[in-house]
């Protein structure tokens, strides 16, 4: 989906346009309930040419945990390339036989290759330019290849929980803003995107997964609130 709200008006504030976004918005929300934000992009990467950025989890304390995201996508995908900014961790992965190159992913580089998926898993909240992390993104998209970014969701019982328990809201000190569906059309809108869709995801099962359910058909509490992460796709305009 290519939005853009210039077409209706001048104006971010008219009415008619943010109408048309919450129309919008449920529509591309897709819910998934059977596996967890890893095992979904697990699924997303399997067998193809795939592209993950920021590779390192801030800490090699987790390389040998069978948890890694990377490690899990390095498996599942046909062919891996990884990217970070952390030289010397950069250069211990490439020791334990991963493809990683150290780049940064806000810069011009080219790398000389194409992806059919392009994942980056809860970076562009550390940036300081998320359109210029897009368009690195973008850059290196193969035609009808996908672009997924994952990112907290602030309006998730998470971060709710800890600010009714805490009275104010103390998160991941490197963090630089929060994304939202809103802000996510915006970005697509600014950087030659399509949104395709954003995707919750969390394992729900039995009784919970009634009750969810059940809780969501009739809104007596927003869907979002009972998933911590975003995951949006974008992809290339056809």
């Amino acid at each position: 989906m290519n939005f853009d709200w210039t077409q209706i008006s001048d104006d971010p504030n008219n009415r008619q346009a943010k109408a048309e976004v919450r129309a919008l918005l449920p529509r591309l929300r897709q819910v998934h309930l059977d596996a967890d934000l890893t095992g979904f992009v697990e699924q997303a990467v399997a067998g193809k040419r795939v592209l993950d950025i920021g590779v390192v989890s801030h800490s090699a304390r987790y390389f040998d945990e069978a948890g890694w995201r990377h490690g899990r996508i390095h498996r599942a995908a046909g062919y891996c390339l990884g990217l970070d900014i952390l030289e010397p961790l950069v250069r211990e992965l490439n020791e334990r036989g991963f493809n990683v190159r150290c780049v940064d992913a806000t810069s011009a580089a080219d790398l000389g290759e194409r992806f059919d998926v392009v994942f980056i898993g809860d970076v562009i909240e550390h940036v300081a330019d998320p359109s210029a992390l897009l368009q690195f993104a973008k850059r290196h998209l193969a035609p009808r290849g996908r672009m997924l970014v994952a990112t907290p969701n602030p309006f998730s019982r998470k971060f709710f929980r800890q600010f009714m328990r805490e009275g104010v809201m103390v998160v991941n000190l490197d963090h630089m803003a929060w994304f939202t569906p809103t802000t996510a059309l915006e970005l697509a809108r600014r950087n030659g995107l399509d949104f395709t869709a954003y995707h919750l995801v969390k394992p729900i099962g039995g009784f919970q997964r009634l009750l969810k359910n059940f809780v969501w058909r009739f809104r007596l509490a927003p869907v979002e609130y009972s998933f911590p992460d975003y995951l949006f796709e974008f992809s290339l305009p056809e």
